[in-house]
C-alpha cells in the first residue's frame, strides 16, 4: 500500500509581490529598495528573469577598507576611489549569480531543508529546475521566506481534524474513523480511542506527526491486539 499524504508546495505560500531591481540599478537604487522592503538582499532580473541575487554584504563590501595606518593622502586617495566605485557600480557588478532557488512544485519541507543547508533566510522561486542557478535563464515566480514557511503552521484545526480522520485514519489505516477520538488545538493534535493492532497506533501517530501544520501529537491510543505478543502458531 502506498501512503500519499498532503504536501503544502511553495507555490502555496511564496510571496508574489517581489521586490527586485535590474542589472543596470545603481547603488543608491538598491540600498532604497532594501530600506524600503527591509530584507538583507533583492534579487536581479532581466525583465522576468532572475540573474542573480544583491545583498546589502555586497554593498557594504564598498566601504572595507584596512587603510587606518596610512597616510593622509593615502587615505584620501582611497575613498576618493570607492566613492567613485560606489558611484559608478550597478547591480550586475555587486551581485552573486551563483544563487540556489527552488520551484514552485516543490513541498514546503524540502524547502526548508535547503534554507536550513545553505543558511540562507529566502530562496528565489524560478519556473525551472531547482538548484544553483548556474547562468540558466529562469523565470523569477515569487520569493519564499522564512515568515512564508510558519504560514504552514496557520492551518485551522478544524482541517487537520479532518485530514487526520479522513486521510490516516480512513483512508491510508482503513480504520472506521469512530474509533477515535481526533481534536486539535492549536496544532497539537490529540488521538484518543483504540484500534485494532498496536502497529496501527504506531503508524498512525506516526503520520500524523507527518501532516502538514502539525506542531505536536498527544497519543492515546490503545488497541485491541498486540501482535508483538501473539503467538503466530495461534493465527
Amino acid at each position: 500500500m502506498m501512503t500519499v499524504l498532503r504536501r503544502t508546495l511553495v507555490a502555496e505560500v511564496m510571496t508574489r509581490d517581489v521586490e527586485a531591481v535590474g542589472p543596470d540599478a545603481p547603488v543608491a537604487e538598491i540600498v532604497a529598495a532594501l530600506r524600503r522592503r527591509g530584507v538583507r538582499a533583492l534579487p536581479v532580473v532581466e525583465g522576468e528573469y532572475l540573474l542573480g541575487v544583491v545583498s546589502e554584504a555586497d554593498v557594504l563590501r564598498l566601504a572595507e577598507h584596512d587603510d587606518v595606518e596610512r597616510p593622509v593622502v593615502h587615505r584620501r586617495r582611497r575613498w576618493r576611489h570607492r566613492e567613485e566605485i560606489a558611484t559608478h557600480a550597478h547591480a550586475r557588478d555587486l551581485m552573486t549569480s551563483d544563487v540556489v532557488t527552488v520551484a514552485p512544485e516543490t513541498g514546503v519541507r524540502e524547502a526548508a531543508r535547503l534554507m536550513a543547508e545553505h543558511r540562507l533566510g529566502w530562496l528565489p522561486v524560478v519556473d525551472g529546475p531547482p538548484g544553483d542557478l548556474g547562468g540558466r535563464p529562469v523565470r523569477l515566480c515569487g520569493v519564499l521566506g522564512r515568515a512564508d514557511l510558519l504560514r504552514v503552521f496557520e492551518r485551522p484545526d478544524d482541517d487537520l481534524a479532518r485530514e487526520v480522520r479522513d486521510e490516516v485514519l480512513g483512508r491510508i489505516l482503513l480504520i472506521d474513523p469512530g474509533r477515535v477520538d481526533v481534536t486539535v488545538s492549536g496544532g497539537v493534535v490529540t488521538l484518543e480511542g483504540r484500534v485494532p493492532t498496536h502497529a496501527d497506533a504506531v503508524v498512525a501517530v506516526a503520520l500524523t506527526h507527518r501532516l502538514e501544520g502539525v506542531v505536536d501529537v498527544v497519543d492515546r491510543l490503545g488497541h485491541d491486539v498486540d501482535e508483538r505478543t501473539v503467538d503466530p502458531k495461534t493465527l
